[in-house]
């Protein structure tokens, strides 16, 4: 791949000869076209690209929230691709049919922030209650630390999340849940962040539980 820091007679876009033009977070890049392969996948291929396509419907579901947790750490980079890479190695679990995601390690955010101490759950009609106990204060574990939840319905594909809800103080906070999500399993996460947003904590996984 050529980068071209003034490029050939000007920017250049779309294919030239054997050669594609575009722009790239605002330089000009120049790549060999693409030749589509006409051997069949391996079964790594195979392997690789479903993990790849459970992985990315996880955190592109939730890319507001990967915007925001994987920020410190991307340089530049997007935040959703630095936490695709970050949870990749530990994101996958194997049984009888396959692939499945391992949700107690997947991780939307990441940071100094100090998580939740004890933190709890429990069904109730239409919601979850989240609850923590009491913290001492440190550098990074104030009172006004803000919570963020995560509620993730694999059986339906979507998720229900409340950015910077509560503070650490109150210790505890009621999520209302969508109407069909009765009868799911679904899975809980949590994190903290600085008032002020500019720092993060890691994302806890709390458990699973079904929906009432």
């Amino acid at each position: 791949m050529g980068i071209l820091k003034s490029g050939i007679m000007g920017p250049i876009r779309n294919k030239t000869g054997p050669s594609v033009g575009r722009m790239h977070r605002s330089i000009n890049v120049l790549t060999g076209a693409y030749r589509a392969s006409t051997k069949p996948p391996t079964t790594s291929q195979l392997d690789a690209q479903g993990k790849f396509g459970l992985l990315s419907g996880f955190l592109t579901n939730i890319d507001d929230l990967i915007k925001v947790g994987f920020k410190q750490f991307s340089k530049g980079k997007d935040p959703v691709n630095v936490a695709s890479a970050y949870n990749y190695d530990h994101a996958f679990l194997v049984d009888e049919t396959g692939f499945t995601l391992n949700y107690p390690e997947l991780m939307y955010s990441r940071g100094y922030i100090l998580p939740a101490e004890s933190p709890a759950m429990l069904a109730l009609p239409g919601q979850i209650e989240f609850n923590w106990l009491p913290q001492r204060q440190s550098m990074y574990c104030q009172y006004t630390d803000m919570a963020t939840f995560l509620v993730y319905n694999p059986a339906k594909g979507y998720s229900v999340k409340k950015a910077l809800a509560t503070d650490r103080y109150a210790q505890g906070y009621m999520l209302d849940l969508r109407e069909d999500f009765v009868g799911d399993t679904v899975h809980c996460y949590m994190s903290f962040a600085s008032k002020d947003g500019k720092l993060q904590g890691n994302s806890t996984y709390l458990g699973q539980l079904k929906c009432v």
